[in-house]
């Protein structure tokens, strides 16, 4: 057998493996929790279209381009989470090939160990989890890297691989705010490495019309949480989100990976800014600082492992030249054997937590709304803060929360039709709305009150529709007059 088919051979055998473990020990969750709110906005788009069932999906707003991505599981596997999420396990590892394919040209036993780190961060299997952008935005990334050393050989200035550029740009950009570093990474390096001036040219217009016809479009980035602690997200990525972690103090654990990440930058931002997929993740970690995230966190990390791990064998080697293998590769076996013992902590207490039915406080607000739905014989219109992951969890229609008024009595007036609303009344961003329904407390009934927030019926679908008077009562003395018979 040839080299080439013997690598391919132990990659299928890899991917099986990894996606057997996750699959078998129940590292991921195959009910309706727990999903990424614009993850289950491009599902249910594809579901619905393929199903061609009417669906309230398109009010929620512009899905992001995962609707592309995910076509093949709204026309062979509408309905099923588990393909859902074992097409987002393929892409997770895609991305992590990707990034092995990159760093090997380097240095393999560095592509080995960063590889193998990134495949068991609790990180990684969290977002893989939650059908989140991460791991699709890294694969794009490795896919644009790769395209964009392909259109350099060919003789032309105009292919398909131009147009697939572009579309690869705009599949990205509406991903997460991380996206742009796609275009302006591509954009930079066309300046600074140019094939001729005239095809330069002509990248930057195809690079500009995507980015700016997306946005223009006003589609994607659902549920961006801007201005996130970025230490908070880099402790949830190393040790996973954890309960006996205080919320207050739990940043302090991301001062460690954000002192070592900082480091590494200042090492390795030469040989980062020389290469294509280098200055995209660099330039990734910068803008994703206004939505630090855990999609934010999860780049953060492969830029730590890729550019970091190869810094830390070069001091090992040089602390221990004559030691042999042991000392020029000791620090780097301990260090691999420390990360990989809190990951595989912190993914084993994830499994725990899953196999528990533990919900996120969100999803325990949407699963109490769930319950409400179940009732198919009642009337049931829903608006939640999260219309699509509620409507896959109730499997009856929701819509986006209304709009605050100038009062209550307006309100009520512009919900005509819905039954119940669900929110979370702690987010400043919902003050005024909250505010609206305490004024309407006639009208509505609390049904729960929950960390992540209140559901609230509406007493009366039609709200405020006062029913008919009764008759008055006759007047004492006073004689009906009866029809001549």
């Amino acid at each position: 057998m040839s080299p080439q088919l013997i690598t391919r051979l132990w990659t299928l055998a890899a991917l099986l493996v990894w996606g057997g473990i996750i699959l078998g020990a129940g590292l991921v969750r195959l009910d309706t929790f727990g999903l990424d709110e614009g993850a289950a906005m491009a599902l249910l788009l594809n579901w619905s279209v393929s199903d061609q069932i009417a669906s309230p999906v398109t009010t929620f707003g512009g899905p992001d381009f995962r609707a592309l991505l995910f076509i093949p599981l709204g026309l062979y596997w509408s309905g099923s989470m588990l393909a859902a999420k074992v097409f987002t396990l393929l892409v997770t590892f895609g991305a992590a090939l990707l990034m092995w394919n990159w760093s090997r040209k380097q240095d393999e036993e560095t592509a080995l160990i960063a590889t193998g780190l990134l495949l068991i961060a609790p990180v990684t299997l969290a977002l893989a989890d939650s059908l989140g952008s991460g791991p699709y935005l890294l694969a794009l990334f490795g896919l644009g890297w790769l395209l964009d050393k392909k259109y350099r050989t060919s003789e032309h200035r105009i292919t398909g691989l131009y147009f697939v550029q572009a579309l690869l740009v705009a599949i990205t950009v509406t991903l997460h705010p991380i996206g742009l570093a796609y275009p302006l990474a591509l954009a930079w390096h066309w300046h600074k490495n140019p094939k001729s001036a005239k095809q330069k040219q002509q990248v930057w217009i195809g690079l500009a019309a995507a980015t700016a016809i997306v946005l223009a479009m006003q589609t994607g980035w659902i549920a961006i949480h801007w201005f996130a602690n970025p230490l908070t997200s880099l402790s949830d990525a190393i040790v996973g989100q954890r309960i006996w972690i205080d919320p207050n103090t739990g940043w302090l654990i991301g001062l460690i990976p954000a002192a070592l990440l900082i480091a590494v930058l200042i090492k390795a931002r030469r040989e980062l800014l020389g290469d294509l997929l280098g200055t995209t993740l660099l330039l990734a970690l910068a803008i994703g600082l206004l939505a630090a995230d855990a999609d934010w966190a999860f780049i953060a990390l492969v830029v730590l492992f890729y550019s970091g791990i190869p810094l830390l064998i070069r001091a090992n080697a040089a602390l221990g030249q004559r030691a042999g293998f042991a000392g020029q590769r000791g620090l780097v076996m301990v260090v691999m054997m420390i990360v990989a013992t809190v990951f595989m902590q912190a993914d084993r207490a994830h499994r725990e937590d899953l196999a528990g039915g533990q919900l996120s406080p969100e999803d325990e607000l949407i699963q109490a709304l769930a319950h409400e739905a179940e009732d198919t014989k009642q009337p049931f219109l829903a608006a939640s803060q999260w219309p699509a992951r509620t409507m896959i969890a109730a499997r009856r229609d929701v819509l986006p929360l209304p709009p605050a008024k100038t009062d209550g009595a307006a309100l009520l007036k512009s919900i005509q039709g819905l039954t119940h609303v669900a929110f979370d009344h702690h987010n400043p961003d919902y003050s005024p709305l909250a505010k609206n329904f305490s004024e309407i407390t006639d009208a509505t009934e609390t049904l729960a009150v929950l960390p992540g927030g209140v559901i609230i019926k509406l007493r009366d679908p039609a709200h405020g529709a006062k029913p008919e008077a009764p008759p008055a009562p006759p007047v004492q003395g006073d004689t009906p007059v009866m029809p001549n018979s």
